[in-house]
Formats: C-alpha cells, structure tokens, sequence
C-alpha cells in the first residue's frame, strides 16, 4: 500500500538526514545517528537505508564494550573470511604476490603456521592490525580458545575498541557492517553514547546508530555538555509512530475489517511502528484466520500466514533482529528422522512453535509434538508453543512472553542483571 503524502514526506527527510551523516562520515567527521522514536519504525528505516548501500548491519543489546565489539566481531566473520584477508595484509606487507602466504599457510597445522611465520616474519610489523593479523593466522595464542576472534579479542581485552579498529581497517572500505546499539532509560542511552562516541571517534567512517525512545533523548539533552552529547544532539532524527486509526484504515485498504478484539494488538503494532509491508502480513494472517474459522481445511493457510507474520515482526524488532530463523533443523533426530523447529536461536537455545489445526486431529499429533518438545530440552532449549489463531488475536501476550524469554535468555548467558530500564 502506498504511504500517505505525509507519511512519505517525513520518510523521504529521514532518509535524506541518514545520507548527510554519512557524508559527514566521508569527511572524516566522527557521526552518531540517533533514532528516537518507535523501534519497529527505527528498524525498518535503517535497513531500508543500509540496503540502498548494500551494507549489512549488526544490532545490539550487549551492556558493555567488550560484549558489543565480539558481537560486531562475529558479524563481520560472518560475512568475510578474515584469515584470508589477513594473510593476504601481511603477505602484501612483506612484499608477496597477492595471494602467495594465502596459498603457504593453506592446509598446514597451527605448529605449521607458526614455523611458516617465523621463518617469513623473523619480525612481525608493529601496530595494531598486524598483531590482530597474527591472532587471526595463529589462533593458539590464546590460553582459553582456538578461535580466531577469541584470540584477538584476548590480544585487546584491556581496551576491546583497539580490535575493532584494527579489523575495520583490515577490510575494504564500505564492507564492514554498521551497527546498531538498542536500548531504553537515560541512563542507558548515556553509556551507549559514551560507546559510541569512542567508536566514532577512533574511525570517522564508522556507521553507528543507537535506537532509543524521545523521552530519554529529552532527559539526556538535560545532563550537561560532553563530546557524546553533543554527537547525540548533532545526529538526533525523530521519528513518529502511525496511530492505531491510520493502522486500521490500512488494513481496511488490504480487505480486513478490523473487529474490536483486535484493537489491542493493532495499537501495540502502531506503538511499535511498523512498517507497511509487515502490517500487510499481519492483514494475511488476519484474513487467514478469518477463513479458518470458516474452513477448517483452510487452517494451514493460516498457520503459514501467521508464521510469515511472526517472522517478519521477530526480524523488524531490535530484540530479535537476527536472532532466530524460521523453519530450522536443529542437527539432531528423533526416530532418525531430523528435527526441524518454525524459530529456532541456537545462540540463545530457544525453539518457537506456531500450532494450527492439523496439531489437534489426534492424539498421536500431540504425542509427536511432546516427544519433540522433550528432545528439545534435552538439547537445551526452552521451547515456546502458541496457537496460529493467537499470534493474530493476541499479539501483545506473545510478543511479550517472547521479549521476555529472550531477555531472560540473554542475561543467563551473560551473567548479567537486565540491561534495560523500564
């Protein structure tokens, strides 16, 4: 559907402000984007610009620098192969031909590496990204892992900004994920600022971004001046929130009358600003159930629906962005049969399962569906069942037993007391 004329005048200012801090960034000015207001908006807003880049991002929730920087860490990881990229920086360093220590280091053990290095860097160029090139070719050096990321982050465990510098430098320009720090409460919003502004301050290039709401924007303009202040002030972007009576003349437009029992989840979706391609699958799965209630043969239709629906909302929530996917093997069998879940985070070891009709038809279904739910704990993973027809009835109840699930998750892992603030 088409935004409305206002709604696409603000989104078109939007857009432009996101390209003014980036030519700033491009000038070597260090540039913090703020976005205030809803999350749901903020989210679909700066992936729609990252995507105009063809830049991939990273969204986090972690309390403290180190925590952030492994997780920008494992994103990049995940989107290049660092130790090639390593090599090949000290190979052209030592006057190699592109690709040459690549091809001798391929293959050979850590005792291999170790001695092949040696013996062609007696001694290694100093500076950071060499060293955090050595990290990535010689994992071993590390006393607790492996792992090549381990490695650096345990060779800059004193100052965790200094490996993040250094592996934005190793990769191309314009290659490296931007990210996204998401939070709530001033007092939040005062140490994701401070984080920043060392990250913008030691790579002016670097696209950062925290999410926040208006309120703790307001509080916080009120703390007194410091560098972060005024990052935050200079890159403040507001956004708005659609009302839950433009929500249901959407809908209407899609073909859902809108009943009252749905008022409730309409307005948590309109606090969240959503955007309009997410609020269509929620008219799908809406008109799904609608003809489920009808046809019982049509309940898959449903259940797919809202399972198309719940995903798109998981990836539109700094929360979830990311954390799950859908229709899932889990690497282990029942019956020798694999596993497969609707959600599945491996990170956090939770399975969501979204249940339609077919699950009710016998009691060998709910027998298969128990002995799943069983294997799955086993493995370690706390598993969530909601009805298709709830994830449209009753939005808020799931969204927020999921938030709180991850939240739980989350602060188990890290040892950690909740990061957010009421």
């Amino acid at each position: 559907m088409p935004l409305a004329r206002s709604d696409a005048r603000s989104d078109s200012f939007a857009l432009h402000e996101l390209d003014r801090h980036q030519r700033r960034r491009e000038q070597g000015i260090p540039t913090l984007t703020v976005l205030a207001g809803p999350p749901g908006g903020a989210m679909s807003l700066w992936r729609r610009w990252l995507d105009s880049r063809r830049q991939a991002f990273r969204t986090s929730l972690a309390a403290n620098e180190a925590e952030v920087v492994r997780e920008w860490l494992e994103a990049l990881a995940s989107s290049r192969n660092l130790e090639a990229d390593a090599a090949d920086f000290l190979g052209t360093s030592a006057g190699l031909p592109p690709g040459e220590l690549r091809s001798r280091l391929e293959g050979k053990t850590a005792h291999e590496r170790d001695i092949l290095l040696h013996e062609l860097f007696p001694s290694i160029p100093g500076g950071d990204l060499s060293a955090a090139c050595r990290c990535l070719l010689q994992p071993q050096v590390t006393h607790n892992s492996q792992k090549p990321l381990d490695a650096v982050l345990e060779a800059f465990a004193q100052e965790p900004t200094r490996a993040l510098v250094a592996l934005h430098a190793l990769v191309p320009a314009g290659t490296a994920p931007a990210l996204l720090l998401w939070g709530s409460g001033p007092s939040w919003l005062a140490r994701a600022a401070r984080l920043a502004a060392r990250f913008c301050d030691a790579i002016p290039s670097f696209v950062v971004a925290l999410q926040v709401d208006r309120p703790a924007v307001d509080a916080y303009l009120r703390s007194g001046e410091s560098q972060a202040l005024a990052l935050v002030r200079e890159g403040l972007l507001e956004l708005e929130a659609p009302s839950p009576e433009a929500m249901k003349r959407k809908l209407k437009a899609l073909g859902v009358q809108a009943p009252e029992t749905l008022s409730g989840p309409l307005a948590r979706l309109a606090a969240e600003g959503v955007p309009d391609e997410l609020l269509t699958r929620y008219g799908e799965a809406a008109l799904a159930r609608e003809a489920a209630t009808r046809e019982p043969e049509a309940a898959d239709k449903a259940r797919s629906s809202a399972e198309r629906f719940l995903r798109d909302l998981l990836d539109s929530l700094p929360d979830t962005h990311g954390l799950f996917e859908n229709n899932q093997r889990t690497g282990f069998r029942i019956n020798n049969r694999p596993v497969e879940v609707d959600f599945l985070s491996q990170r956090l070891r939770v399975a969501i399962e979204v249940d339609g009709y077919y699950h009710f038809q016998g009691e060998e279904a709910y027998r298969r569906d128990r002995r799943k739910d069983l294997a799955l704990q086993r493995h370690g993973y706390l598993v969530l069942r909601f009805l298709a027809n709830d994830v449209v009835a009753r939005l808020e109840e799931i969204r927020d037993t999921i938030l709180e699930v991850i939240s739980q998750r989350r602060d188990a892992m890290s040892g950690s007391s909740p990061h957010r603030e009421g």
